[in-house]
């Protein structure tokens, strides 16, 4: 199993380098070969997933490689900075290089684990290998139609897996000295991602994205720090921390380590960084948005929940991302272009994963469990489906998308079944909605004064989100009657196949989703809260997961109801039919659909601000409990 898990970190790594040698062919080969592999692997470990976790050291000299990788990786973030004149950018990387300097004199060689593989662990090892492998592939074909080098266009592949790599050695890591390389080494890649394009909007969003994730990792290294100055804490280690965390009075490093999470998942006032993101090519945007980056933000909060469940600090957090959900919500309502929608829905679906894992009970996060992996699917999916109407039908706005039913039916029905995923049942990001719901008010009474109004707030986001899902979707369904026949359109064999498996993928989980539940993900819950959680299935048609209650026959009727019916309103023809309106006399006239646009740009400094008390008060409450 310890060389399954090591294959996970190094086969990326050698891949990555491969490509930038290979010629076209040889080069595209690999790419599927590797992403073949990964997937296996990923989905191996998870049906061999075990309740004892494993746990591995590496040998001391690697512990000098990742603090001579530390350094290095410090010293290009500071010529970055001044080389680009970016103040923030050197000021913050030379604070954490002082910081690390610091800490070479206090740390003493550690005798303890480096890696820590659990089911949570696996959990994000299927979500990096198996989505990032699918964008990887997708990307074959996408970045050949950028306007760059071939050697840029190898690189831009290159890339993708190296992060993979950097993300599964996230994943798997225990020492928090090699957490933060590789947190800073998705910091580095989201910033060479961004800046691919080489333009001034591209760089100077990509330079927003290192400053703002440096502050995160300037948290890490303030709760090494704190850990290390702590004789009760131990050695500095997730594993170390979460086992004496409950006896240590101040739990000051978990508020850094929940600044670091919800920095990185770009929550009020951070969410800059990601809506920047979108000037980078469209595989780029799935690679942040939906498998890989912004999910570190949930797994951070999941990893430490057992020990910040209940504290002031989860307290603050909860009301923090309950106001980021509404925030978002409304921000993305107020949207026109596609990947912006898409970029505002992530960060509000983000903070509600990162509200269900500070509530930390298994059922709450068996439902942060569940959006992680839904939305990863469903977002993957639309961003994918986003460069397809970019390459193949110009298309970015909404507005734009009122004949997509006409002009593309399969493209269409993606968009459809993509936005259906994240809105009605019996989808898991429904189920995880309403696991949500039923959560805070079960855990009412501990929270007093601020359950209800998380209670609101989720309703309320969940609304507005409602209503931008509708939005899309009433567009595209729209048609101008002018042709009687579906004719479905060609896009290229990548495109189609990718888009083809992740549609698959999303209905079998959906499918799945009655066995997924008592047999995997509150499985998940259970070993990464400590705490028993037993699924009780009656009569093979109701499920009961603590005080949920998950009607399968009800589930089933809304499956076959609801997606179905809006799918038949976009292949649905009534031949030989004009569309009048009445005192026009029989005129044909042309219909367009558009509701819901305004602008939220008064209101953003406001969130802003109310997020960024809301960040001073995560510190202030652990400092002084």
């Amino acid at each position: 199993m310890i060389a399954l898990i090591e294959s996970l970190f190094l086969i990326p790594i050698a891949v990555s380098a491969l490509l930038l040698l290979l010629p076209k062919t040889a080069a595209r080969f690999l790419t599927i070969l590797a992403t073949l592999v990964l997937s296996a692997i990923a989905i191996y470990l998870f049906t061999q997933a075990t309740d004892r976790p494993i746990q591995f050291a590496v040998s001391p000299v690697v512990n000098k490689i990742v603090m001579i990788a530390d350094f290095s990786l410090l010293l290009f973030v500071i010529g970055a900075g001044l080389k680009q004149k970016n103040i923030l950018v050197w000021v913050l990387a030379i604070l954490q290089l002082l910081v690390l300097g610091y800490l070479t004199t206090k740390m003493s060689e550690t005798q303890s684990t480096q890696f820590y593989v659990d089911k949570l662990s696996i959990f994000m090892f299927i979500l990096v290998n198996v989505i990032s492998g699918v964008i990887a592939v997708y990307s074959l074909k996408y970045i050949d139609e950028e306007k760059c080098s071939w050697f840029r266009k190898k690189y831009f592949i290159s890339m993708i897996f190296w992060f993979m790599a950097a993300m599964n050695l996230l994943a798997a890591a225990d020492n928090l000295e090699y957490f933060y390389l590789f947190f800073e080494l998705t910091t580095l890649a989201s910033y060479l991602f961004i800046r691919f394009r080489k333009d001034d909007e591209s760089k100077k969003n990509a330079l927003t994205a290192l400053w703002m994730n440096q502050i995160g990792g300037l948290a890490i290294l303030a709760a090494i720090v704190y850990t290390v100055l702590t004789a009760q804490y131990g050695n500095p280690s997730f594993s170390d921390l979460i086992a004496k965390g409950n006896s240590v009075a101040i739990i000051l490093p978990f508020a850094f380590l929940c600044i670091a999470g919800l920095v990185k998942g770009a929550q009020y006032p951070f969410n800059k960084w990601l809506i920047g993101a979108m000037v980078a090519p469209t595989p780029v945007s799935a690679l942040l948005h939906s498998s890989t980056m912004v999910k570190i933000a949930p797994f951070i909060i999941l990893r430490i929940s057992p020990v910040i469940k209940g504290t002031p600090v989860a307290t603050v957090m909860i009301g923090l991302t309950a106001f980021v959900f509404v925030a978002a919500a409304i921000g993305a309502l107020a949207q026109d272009t596609f990947k912006k929608i898409l970029a505002h829905s992530t960060i509000a679906l983000l903070a509600l994963m990162i509200l269900m894992a500070a509530v930390g009970t298994p059922v709450a996060v068996t439902a942060a469990l569940i959006l992680m992996l839904f939305h990863g699917l469903s977002k993957c999916l639309l961003f994918l489906n986003a460069g397809v109407l970019e390459h193949v039908f110009h298309m970015k706005q909404t507005s734009d998308m009122s004949k997509l039913g006409e002009a593309g039916p399969f493209t269409a029905l993606v968009v459809a079944v993509g936005f259906m995923s994240l809105l009605l049942p019996p989808f898991g990001a429904f189920v995880g909605k309403w696991f949500s719901i039923e959560t805070i008010g079960t855990v009412a009474s501990g929270f007093k004064i601020v359950a209800p109004l998380v209670l609101v707030c989720i309703a309320t986001g969940g609304a507005v989100l409602s209503l931008l899902y509708f939005k899309v979707l009433g567009a595209m369904i729209s048609r101008t009657g002018e042709s009687d026949k579906v004719k479905f359109e060609h896009i290229h064999p990548i495109y189609e196949s990718t888009l083809i498996f992740l549609l698959c993928a999303l209905l079998i989980c959906t499918l799945a989703l009655p066995w997924l539940l008592p047999y995997y993900f509150t499985q998940v819950a259970a070993d990464t809260t400590g705490l028993a959680l037993i699924p009780v299935i009656q009569q093979g048609t109701n499920i009961y997961i603590g005080s949920v209650h998950l009607p399968l026959i009800p589930m089933l009727i809304a499956f076959i109801l609801l997606p179905f019916g809006i799918i038949a309103g976009l292949f649905v023809r009534f031949k030989h039919v004009d569309r009048a309106k009445e005192y026009m006399c029989g005129e044909k006239v042309e219909y367009n659909f558009s509701s819901f646009y305004f602008s939220t740009d008064k209101a953003t400094p406001y969130f802003v601000a109310i997020g960024i008390l809301f960040f001073v008060s995560i510190v202030l409450v652990a400092f002084f409990m």
